[in-house]
């Protein structure tokens, strides 16, 4: 176990209480640092405190903090929870579905742009129930795969967190018929009969890859040349596991 590894952990438990109010995870990262004979008497304390003794909860867990020279990046909270849904989910601890209707339920309440595509991808989901099969290009989505597709989604989130994309880039898709990322034009052909139509504005080609689907994204890291297994974002997903 290394420090960075404390702080990953102690930030996503901060972002449960401060998103959830789930003042559990504190005392479970007390146990975790006992589990590994990391010990002392306000580490003794926060594991021994129950679910209800919030404000106690979290005084002791600040005074973990100052004693394992932790620092808590409080802006990015919301960052931070979805990393905790994500780590839950590849822990058998809660559904794929739950941790994406979790995060529906908080672009509803607070409009937060960071949780929008969760409210996007909660409805595709939802079509499922009625045996429907949604194409993502690249992936067939159905009942029996989805939680591995949503899964890939959360390790995109947590990479794309980082990536400076232009403003514009969920407008963005790749034309199936040229290549080019573009944002798709949208025409009206026919005077009586109007046919509408998405095109791109650059060979008139009218299938998508969209950047905001998994396939979109992995063909914007292939086109920058981003490499995943050297991304040290991408390593912390599997050392935190």
């Amino acid at each position: 176990m290394n420090h960075d590894e404390l702080t990953y952990r102690a930030n996503k438990c901060y972002a449960a209480d401060v998103v959830r109010e789930k003042v559990s995870e504190y005392i479970d990262f007390a146990f975790y640092l006992l589990e590994n004979k990391i010990d002392s008497e306000n580490i003794f304390i926060l594991a021994g405190l129950s679910e209800s003794e919030k404000d106690d909860a979290r005084h002791y867990f600040e005074r973990v903090l100052d004693e394992l020279k932790i620092k808590i990046e409080k802006s990015k909270a919301d960052y931070f929870y979805i990393c905790y849904l994500f780590d839950g989910v590849k822990a058998g601890k809660l559904s794929a579905f739950d941790a994406v209707y979790d995060l529906e339920k908080l672009y509803c309440q607070t409009q937060k742009k960071i949780f929008q595509e969760w409210l996007d991808l909660s409805y595709e989901i939802d079509f499922l129930y009625d045996d429907t099969v949604l194409i993502d290009q690249r992936y067939t989505l159905t009942r029996e795969n989805a939680e591995a597709y949503v899964l890939r989604r959360f390790e995109l989130f947590k990479i794309f967190y980082d990536l400076d994309l232009p403003e514009d880039f969920y407008e963005q898709a790749y034309c199936q018929k040229c290549g080019r990322r573009v944002i798709p034009k949208n025409v009206v052909k026919g005077l009586f009969k109007k046919k509408y139509l998405t095109i791109c504005p650059k060979c008139k080609g009218d299938s998508f890859t969209w950047c905001f689907d998994n396939a979109g994204k992995e063909l914007y890291l292939r086109e920058i040349g981003f490499s995943e297994r050297d991304s040290e974002l991408a390593n912390n997903i599997e050392d935190f596991d």
